[in-house]
């Protein structure tokens, strides 16, 4: 993955994470009325540079992780002999 490329995946999947989380909790929290909005707006302030330090921080770890648990397993089949020729 490029550099710029890195940068905007990170800047936009941290950017919609906070405001679907922030929106949904929320909402959920209080309910959807007119009084809403304003909490909402307030509540992805608050989320996205968490988001986005977290992103930043912990994206290359988890990467790591996720390519251990997808790496190629090597697969040992060893003879068992049970009986005795």
């Amino acid at each position: 993955m490029n550099n710029k490329l890195y940068w905007v995946t990170v800047i936009l999947s941290s950017l919609v994470m906070a405001i679907m989380m922030s929106g949904i909790i929320s909402g959920y929290k209080m309910g959807f009325s007119q009084a809403w909005p304003p909490i909402w707006l307030n509540s992805f302030l608050i989320a996205w540079p968490c988001s986005l330090t977290l992103s930043l921080t912990l994206l290359p770890q988890v990467r790591k992780v996720a390519e251990w648990l997808c790496r190629p397993r090597s697969k040992t089949i060893t003879k068992v002999n049970l009986c005795e020729d």
